[in-house]
């Protein structure tokens, strides 16, 4: 093992691209929360922060791309029709999942749902953006750039439990009183998330998917009145009133990520997509990145 910024050919190596990835979109965390503290209260309402964290990611992105002189569709953002196809595939399954966890937590975790008058229509495109600008945004760290880089280094499975762990501690719940088995469960979902996204880019070679599901996800799980990864909303479609079962059940108030039948639904798609796609993850054509290529990595996973 070697700590070396560049490689025998004088490029830097993968690894370091990676962290550096990293730490880029770090920086843009900050610039975001530094802009949106010093804004008026009466501007802060309005303050664009999903659409900013967008722009800043994909402007990594593009530099990252453009120094190592490759190219931001080569990372599986090929903007054309079978790009949106997957987009809406992806919205419609996560908001599936979402749905299907939310009748079995009200069948059997004791939760009930009563509507509300819900959030005005200026409030719902703002929820949209927000969630769609957080999708992309993660999407291009967890499954983009940096996830890529490490895949090349270190093969398919350490790159994908590496990540799967990097997304779990990047959703931890802060200030949120969560017991050990709430804290268990809302960990282990989180992890099985990032791992089931990652197949999911590894099946397509491309982020339509993992955008779409996550943007789908998190937009039904916040509109139906349940938290998202333990921030809560008051503008949503329904309220949500947890009976006595414990929180592992519901997920309490981290949101239905943490229920333990999210949890198997998700276990349940990835054995499925691992099972049936390696004759297509090891079939992948080779990516147009430099040195290895994708193919070289994802051919590991059969």
């Amino acid at each position: 093992m070697t700590l070396s910024l560049r490689n025998e050919r004088a490029q830097v190596r993968d690894g370091w691209k990676s962290l550096f990835f990293i730490l880029a979109a770090m920086a843009c965390f900050v610039i975001v929360g530094v802009v949106g503290h010093s804004l008026p209260a009466s501007v802060k309402p309005f303050a664009p922060s999903a659409i900013l964290i967008t722009v800043m990611g994909l402007a990594i992105t593009y530099g990252a791309t453009r120094l190592e002189g490759s190219r931001v569709a080569d990372l599986g953002l090929r903007l054309d029709g079978r790009f949106l196809r997957e987009s809406v595939l992806g919205v419609l399954a996560g908001a599936a999942m979402i749905g299907v966890s939310a009748a079995a937590v009200m069948l059997w975790a004791d939760v009930r749902l009563s509507p509300m008058a819900g959030p005005t229509w200026a409030v719902e495109l703002k929820l949209v953006a927000t969630f769609l600008g957080g999708a992309l945004f993660e999407e291009l760290l967890f499954r983009g750039f940096a996830f890529q880089r490490a895949l090349r280094g270190m093969g398919v499975w350490p790159a994908t439990v590496l990540f799967g762990l990097l997304f779990c501690i990047a959703h931890l719940p802060g200030n949120l009183e969560v017991g050990p088995a709430l804290l268990a469960t809302a960990m282990a979902n989180l992890f099985a998330n990032g791992v089931l996204q990652t197949v999911l880019y590894l099946r397509t070679g491309s982020l339509a998917l993992p955008i779409g599901l996550h943007f789908g996800w998190n937009l039904l799980q916040q509109s139906l009145g349940f938290g998202v990864s333990g921030i809560s909303s008051h503008q949503a479609w329904f309220q949500v009133h947890f009976g006595q079962q414990p929180t592992w059940l519901s997920g309490g108030e981290f949101g239905l990520e943490a229920s333990i039948f999210a949890l198997v639904l998700q276990a349940a798609l990835i054995v499925l997509l691992v099972a049936t796609g390696r004759r297509a993850l090891a079939a992948r054509p080779a990516s147009p990145v430099p040195s290895q290529g994708l193919s070289h990595a994802t051919h590991n996973v059969a």
